[in-house]
């Protein structure tokens, strides 16, 4: 990155530092929803730390101009089979549905989920943090 950014040329990076137990709990020990997978599925993300960023940043040449955390806000999923779905796809289909099964899918929604007002579906009651950092070029 730069190499290919000219003198002034800015990059940002969105990272995790880990995973948050909305999601560790999803497929970590035996009453949670896809334990068979777990290790698979935690090997596919590779957090770092913002220093370890940070560091490699600043070895590449960078100078960091802005760092800081936000989170997203509560995910809302329209049926217990979306929230399946969802994390089907966000471990790109390693998370096994047919490993879910009601029961597992209740204790883990006990933990993360309150009754809508409407009793559409739940809310589920979880923050996914995202870590950012701006860096620019200066020579």
């Amino acid at each position: 990155m730069f190499e290919s950014l000219k003198v002034g040329g800015k990059i940002a990076l969105n990272y995790l530092d880990h995973l948050p137990p909305f999601e560790l709990d999803a497929y970590k020990k035996s009453q949670k929803m896809n334990p068979e997978n777990a290790k698979r599925i935690c090997q596919m993300y590779q957090c770092e730390s913002k220093a370890k960023i940070v560091q490699y940043c600043l070895s590449a040449g960078f100078e960091i101009i802005r760092s800081y955390e936000t989170h997203s806000r509560d995910l809302i999923f329209e049926s217990s089979a979306s929230l399946v779905e969802w994390h089907w796809a966000s471990t790109h289909g390693v998370f096994d549905p047919s490993l879910v099964t009601e029961e597992r899918l209740q204790r883990y929604l006990a933990l993360y989920c309150e009754k809508d007002v409407n009793n559409v579906f739940q809310r589920i009651r979880a923050k996914l943090p995202v870590c950012r950092i701006v860096a620019v070029k200066l020579t």
